[in-house]
């Protein structure tokens, strides 16, 4: 790239923000002598560091950089250009992070896009030849959930590690990331690149019902590019009723319900058990057993439990840790293949610090400190002046 053209970019952008060069300075890590040196062209960045620019700045790295945007860079520019409300810039934000360094870990190590197993083609085929996408009903998405079930065999059992069975199968990158309660998920998709994100600023079980519910969007190729949601049950759209009834059929299969039930009365302990067999919320399971496709428990039963507290049905049960199922986790996870080229480049030279720190999106000092004392630095740059 033109160090010339970029540090001109940068200069540009640093100057419509109504930042100097010192305030940049400040943002970056850098003296007001070096951002002068980078407008000027005659200090050097990597991808990177041009990433923790474009940061700073609230841009994108194409903007930046000055390329034409095409797959995750054009993604992440219309993940930040989508209508929303300043409650969804952090979920935004993350996204767009993700994004880039997935095109920067393309341009740098060469980093493939993701791609379905074929398992999960097959999946695609079958709801493309029963045109489940063009029905836009709760029905559909339940075929759906019964396709994936069988095409991946997974019969009437849990599903363990959501994320990872959508990132091997379907080539979705799964983020988890504690974003605040004002966005459950986030799933952007286009041209050979799709991400979902979900918030862990919830409970365990509304995360996995969440990540099931971006699924079936992806699937049934929503024609929307980026779809921000808040409450999963709020909007009563057909396209979003539809995912719903996709994400409640595939985490809780009606024969795998009826399993672990065996003819007991419903009670607190079943409940118990339930939720965590199946790796659930208390609503949505309370909802899944009086649905018409289950029938494990009247409508008018449902209403009474959902009178009583989760927390407190868990007590009554008996159950070891109730805080693990009512409280969020605040977990972070990024794509491991994301990680792994992002690591594996960063000790090969061939990524610098600022991509990984922009991934895990932590302070790039701080960072090199825990991964030095890990043992993870990046090859010894060799000093010419030192044989003179």
């Amino acid at each position: 790239m033109s160090e010339k053209s970029v540090g001109e970019r940068i200069a540009a952008l640093r100057a419509v923000r109504g930042l100097t060069g010192e305030q940049l300075g400040r943002a970056l890590g850098l003296t007001k002598s070096q951002v002068s040196k980078v407008e000027n062209g005659t200090r050097k960045l990597d991808v990177s560091e041009v990433a923790q620019v474009a940061d700073v700045l609230g841009v994108t790295l194409a903007e930046v950089l000055g390329v034409q945007r095409k797959g995750s860079l054009a993604l992440a520019a219309r993940v930040m250009a989508a209508p929303g409300k300043d409650e969804t810039t952090a979920a935004r934000r993350r996204v767009r992070q993700v994004l880039e360094v997935e095109a920067a870990l393309g341009d740098s190590v060469g980093l493939l896009s993701a791609r379905p197993s074929s398992a999960g083609a097959a999946v695609l085929e079958r709801a493309r030849v029963d045109g489940l996408a063009d029905a836009v009903t709760a029905a559909s998405g339940i075929r759906l959930a019964h396709t994936v079930r069988e095409e991946l065999g997974l019969g009437r059992a849990p599903i363990g590690d959501l994320p990872a069975l959508v990132e091997r199968h379907f080539g979705l990158g799964a983020v988890t990331w504690p974003i605040g309660k004002s966005v459950s998920g986030l799933c952007a998709h286009g041209t050979d690149v799709a991400l979902m994100l979900v918030s862990s600023s919830f409970p365990v079980g509304h995360q996995r019902f969440t990540a099931a519910h971006e699924l079936a969007h992806h699937l049934l190729t929503d024609p929307r590019e980026v779809i921000i949601e808040g409450d999963l049950f709020a909007i009563r759209t057909p396209p979003e009723q539809r995912a719903n009834a996709f994400a409640a059929s595939l985490l809780m299969p009606a024969d795998g319900l009826r399993e672990v039930v065996s003819d007991r009365p419903v009670d607190e302990v079943v409940l118990a058990e339930l939720m965590r067999e199946f790796g659930v919320s208390y609503t949505a399971l309370l909802y899944r057993l009086a649905d018409s496709a289950v029938r494990l428990m009247s409508t008018r039963i449902r209403d009474e439990w959902l009178q009583c507290a989760p927390s407190s049905v868990l007590r009554a049960a008996g159950d070891p840790a109730p805080g693990d199922l009512t409280r969020p986790d605040e977990a972070r996870r990024v794509p491991p293949r994301l990680l792994s080229a992002a690591q594996q480049g960063y000790q090969s030279g061939r990524v610098g610090l600022g991509l990984l720190a922009a991934l895990l999106d932590e302070d790039a000092d701080a960072l090199y400190a825990r991964l030095a004392a890990e043992g993870t630095v990046p090859p010894a740059v060799h000093d010419d002046m030192a044989d003179l």
